[in-house]
């Protein structure tokens, strides 16, 4: 074959990969300005800024407007934990790699550096007793995680609970669970000591971290579906990470281009998923967070308005049907709650709510939203590992939150109080 007929027939070949790479970066930047605009309209969530930070496209002056908004909220975060029993493992961790995103000096992180090194002694210290932690293992690793990224020489002891004699806790590991404890190891193994070349930890602390790694990662790839998920499509984009991490761009590239996909189609509206999307979309890791060095930047991303939308007429499209059962499986309640077009889960529960005085529920404000925590004055708890499942139909559990699901007409949702 001539080689001009060659170069012609790859340049055609090019032009439909060429655009579908396109097509990706623009809609990676669509998402990228909605995640933005959350800023505005969300209440601050250091996940968010983690993501903006991570992300190829910035505006320079929303993010500082952002952080300064975070470091308030982590002062108050700070000075409740202080005073409740409560740990905020997990929620500090997040502050501060969102700190560390953004080339905080030790000055600024140095009260919540403090705090997760004592919560991360008491995680380690409930799970030699209890064979638990205190929160959970995605608390635990990500408060790794957070030290690891900010240079923080980590105690043997709490290394040691992440990474037992015995495998068995990781057996019960969820799926981004399983990818956090991932991230976690896979940064201490990597740490060196800052402005030496030499390894932070020894050569059989990273040895033992590599074998973890190795096991949890066997274990990811056992769940790999055929569509590029793990778990769900909300815990994917945490295993991707570990895949990016542990060098699988194969199947990076294949669950990338799913949740792509999935994005299109609206599934990432929520702030905290789309915060936790977004990195893996630009082949980022928390990891790359150690080795940002915030100077040079770009400062093109805008963030969109939304078009003024016409308000609807809340007109009614039939009914929803509510039922609570308790542990023993007894339906307690029934309910028919009249559903107008574009109401949430949450919102069909508050008119169940509102129309008798027999349904009560109580929510917590979380990162992801709303969480049910009680209904009925029966709360979910941790100490008898009790929580509210929701279920639509007859047995599909739903993935979303309340304020993110949205039921169709004639639809039945239970409520139901199961163990963890």
């Amino acid at each position: 074959m001539q080689p001009g007929v060659l170069l012609l027939l790859m340049s055609y070949m090019g032009v439909p990969l060429l655009a579908h790479k396109l097509n990706h970066e623009k809609a990676i930047v669509a998402l990228n300005s909605l995640l933005l605009r959350s800023t505005r309209t969300f209440p601050p969530n250091p996940s968010v800024h983690i993501a903006l930070r991570l992300s190829e496209k910035h505006n320079l002056h929303e993010e500082q407007n952002y952080l300064h908004r975070l470091k308030t909220d982590l002062r108050r975060i700070l000075s409740r934990a202080e005073q409740g029993t409560r740990p905020f493992t997990g929620l500090v961790a997040l502050h501060l790699l969102a700190l560390r995103a953004s080339c905080q000096d030790l000055q600024e992180k140095r009260q919540a550096l403090l705090y997760l090194k004592k919560k991360l002694s008491a995680e380690r210290n409930h799970t030699i007793y209890h064979q638990v932690p205190l929160t959970n293992y995605y608390q635990y690793s990500l408060g790794v995680l957070a030290l690891c990224v900010n240079d923080i020489r980590i105690d043997h002891s709490v290394l040691s609970g992440l990474v037992p004699h015995d495998h068995h806790h990781h057996h019960h590991h969820s799926a981004d669970t399983s990818a956090m404890v991932v991230l976690a190891l896979k940064c201490v193994q990597e740490s060196t000591v800052p402005g030496r070349d030499v390894w932070m930890y020894s050569t059989e602390r990273r040895l033992k971290a590599q074998q973890a790694v190795n096991k949890l990662m066997e274990k990811i790839q056992r769940w790999w579906k055929s569509n590029g998920e793990v778990g769900n499509i909300y815990s994917t984009p945490l295993v991707l990470q570990a895949l990016l991490a542990t060098g699988d761009t194969e199947r990076w590239l294949k669950g990338k281009i799913n949740l792509l996909n999935k994005s299109k189609q609206g599934a990432f509206q929520n702030p905290m998923a789309l915060s936790q999307l977004l990195p893996v979309l630009y082949r980022k890791t928390y990891l790359d967070i150690g080795q940002m060095d915030c100077r040079s930047k770009s400062d093109e991303l805008r963030w969109v308005d939304l078009e003024p939308q016409e308000p609807e007429t809340r007109s009614q499209s039939g009914f929803v049907y509510i039922s609570v059962k308790g542990k023993n499986l007894v339906t307690t309640y029934t309910t028919r709650v009249p559903l107008l077009n574009q109401m949430s889960l949450l919102d069909v529960l508050q008119a169940a709510s509102r129309n008798d005085t027999n349904f009560t529920f109580e929510t917590e404000q979380t990162l992801w939203g709303p969480f049910l925590t009680s209904v009925n004055h029966v709360p979910g708890q941790d100490d008898t590992n009790t929580y509210w499942r929701l279920i639509s139909g007859a047995h599909t559990p739903l993935i979303e939150g309340i304020q993110d699901y949205f039921p169709k007409p004639g639809e039945h949702i239970l409520l139901q109080l199961s163990s963890f």
